[in-house]
């Protein structure tokens, strides 16, 4: 456990330094290219997730490539989807699911899944549109941190299945429940997207699956979320905790997800105790924040 939980926080580090800092250009690459994608750059078969607060952007790059057949661009929901396809090959033969990748041509489905800096994963599918013939549903993000990876797979359109459309969903909407800025965003079949798609009076309140980089939305009563379930970080989320209070569990200062808990700071606990801060584990999900004695 503990060896999984220091690849889980040493992966996000690392993704989040290279979020942050950007990657470097190889030494004959064209300053004016910038970070442009389009049908004139030097791309191959591959696909990136590069996600920012509700989208999850795919893109494609490689150093190999010399001609580029076809663009085909989406926009659906909460996803943005840019995967370009080329006939370059690499010489190297392709890899089953779960192999690491750069580029499509290097896995024996042609789909690399790229989740930002932590890299590409062979799987079933880098768009809904992929699993159309297969289940019907959505494709649910590969997960570089489980052991072994996980490429990406296509769902039923089930609670909690990966999306990028409402339209992929069986009932209920497409909506975000995983962000981490500049690395990854996990988008589900959710009960709700918002307290609008709720019964009134009722609010939307996030549960996680931490271990699977997944969770799903679903609509709750005021103050009925027990501790250790999660919530929705700010006003909301205290309104929906039993406790009153959504407290702020964090990995390394990347990664913030609301949990319900005994306390939020110290002035909820009695005197001669202090509140232990929530925390993030990758095999136990949220640990709420608890009063403990000083």
């Amino acid at each position: 456990m503990r060896t999984q939980n220091l690849r889980w926080t040493s992966c996000l580090f690392v993704a989040a330094a290279l979020a942050v800092g950007g990657c470097a250009k190889d030494d004959g690459e064209d300053d004016t290219a910038g970070d442009s994608t389009g049908a004139g750059s030097d791309s191959s078969a591959s696909a990136s997730a590069s996600m920012s607060d509700t989208s999850a952007t795919m893109s494609a790059s490689s150093t190999t490539a010399s001609t580029t057949e076809a663009t085909t661009t989406a926009t659906t929901g909460p996803s943005t989807v840019s995967v370009t396809d080329t006939d370059a090959t690499t010489g190297t033969t392709p890899q089953p699911n779960g192999s690491m990748c750069a580029s499509n041509d290097e896995c024996e489905s042609m789909m690399c899944f790229v989740v930002g800096p932590l890299g590409g994963i062979c799987g079933d599918c880098l768009t809904d549109a992929d699993c159309a013939a297969t289940t019907g549903g959505g494709c649910s993000i590969p997960n570089p941190l489980a052991t072994p990876a996980q490429g990406a797979s296509c769902n039923m359109g089930e609670p909690g299945g990966g999306c990028m459309s409402d339209d992929v969903c069986t009932e209920g909407v497409c909506a975000v429940v995983l962000d981490v800025p500049g690395v990854l965003t996990a988008s589900t079949c959710s009960e709700c997207g918002s307290a609008a798609d709720c019964m009134p009076d009722q609010l939307c309140s996030p549960t996680y699956d931490i271990l699977n980089l997944s969770g799903e939305n679903v609509c709750v009563d005021p103050g009925s979320v027990e501790n250790g379930i999660g919530c929705t970080i700010g006003t909301e989320g205290d309104m929906a905790c039993a406790s009153g209070h959504c407290a702020v569990a964090t990995a390394l200062s990347v990664v913030m997800l609301g949990v319900c808990s005994e306390c939020s700071d110290d002035s909820h606990c009695d005197a001669g105790e202090t509140c232990q801060d929530a925390a993030i584990d990758l095999m136990m999900g949220l640990v709420p924040s608890m009063c403990v004695a000083m």
